[in-house]
């Protein structure tokens, strides 16, 4: 569409809106810019004719509800309005929950290619008396390192039905494995994020936690290659995955008299070597456990098993990157 075509719809709209009249179509001529023409002019007025009936049809066509009736005041000639009352939003009315829900996803969406969206959803719920900050703090929703910057493309391959290659490292993995999944939809359940679909190489429905995905998550193949089965549940999936995770045992090395927090936390301590105390404990959460030991910085060394001694050291690294930047 062009620029002057949707400059003069902007102005009909305006025009159908101020007035509860009809407005004849002569009033229009006159009145919104684009439409001028000399009424005497046959084919003028006939260029002006088809030019209005494809505007109003455009306004009908994207949800506008153009209203057609008598102009009293005009000689019973027929006019055009736009009821205030149907082209309006209504209020936007949240409850406590619902409100806290959008504070969660507003914190959810750190990434820059979603920071704009949030953004401006957020200034317009505030501008419509929604206090959307005050439910923040009760989020019960945490941002795990990494695991958003999945969610993306998950999305993306959602909506266009597209097959993705990730690399994954499962809590029974000694390295990462590539998967080649046709994912249904992603859920966050008790904090962490999933994504549900058809996993091709094991030829079975799978369920995977962002935070074990390594790399980047990369679309391939053409799109509507699947069709998402009607009655899937994605919260489900991520639900009987959590359950179904077997804990797994980190191992650690604990300085004299320091980090109190993880020595009340370990189920076994002992024997003392000459950088601390080594020590043992069960855990299901690789990227909140490893965020957990980071925070002790050196006062607490992981040593098994490999993948909770990446993730530490990434978020290490990641720490250190924050104090570096000005």
């Amino acid at each position: 569409m062009s620029n002057d075509r949707t400059e003069r719809l902007v102005n009909l709209v305006i025009c159908l809106l101020s007035s509860r009249r009809f407005q004849t179509a002569g009033r229009i001529a006159r009145t919104v810019p684009g439409y001028e023409h000399d009424p005497e002019d046959r084919k003028g007025h006939e260029a002006f004719q088809r030019k209005f009936e494809r505007d109003k049809a455009e306004l009908r066509r994207i949800g506008i509800p153009l209203q057609s009736g008598v102009d009293f005041y005009a000689e019973g000639e027929p006019g055009y309005r736009i009821s205030r009352s149907d082209f309006e939003l209504p209020q936007i009315e949240l409850t406590d929950a619902e409100a806290a829900a959008v504070a969660a996803a507003a914190r959810l969406w750190q990434q820059p290619e979603l920071q704009s969206g949030t953004a401006d959803a957020l200034r317009k719920l505030r501008a419509a008396g929604i206090d959307v900050e005050s439910h923040a703090a009760a989020s019960p929703v945490k941002s795990l390192p990494g695991a958003e910057a999945a969610l993306a493309p998950f999305f993306e391959a959602v909506a266009s039905r597209r097959t993705v290659v990730f690399d994954y490292l499962g809590s029974r993995d000694e390295s990462a494995q590539q998967r080649r999944l046709q994912p249904w939809g992603c859920a966050a359940w008790r904090g962490r994020w999933y994504v549900a679909g058809y996993d091709l190489d094991r030829d079975a429905q799978r369920c995977f936690r962002l935070s074990r995905i390594s790399g980047k998550v990369r679309l391939t193949g053409p799109e509507g290659a699947y069709t998402i089965p009607e009655d899937v549940d994605v919260l489900a999936f991520a639900v009987e995955s959590e359950d179904r995770q077997m804990p797994s045992r980190a191992k650690i090395v604990v300085r004299p008299k320091r980090a109190w927090g993880v020595r009340r936390r370990v189920d076994q301590i002992g024997p003392r070597t000459a950088e601390g105390d080594e020590a043992c404990f069960s855990y299901t959460d690789t990227a909140a456990t490893a965020a957990w030991l980071a925070s002790f910085g050196p006062d607490v060394l992981v040593l098994e098993p490999p993948e909770l001694v990446k993730e530490t050291v990434a978020c290490l690294q990641a720490l250190a990157d924050e104090e570096e930047t000005p």
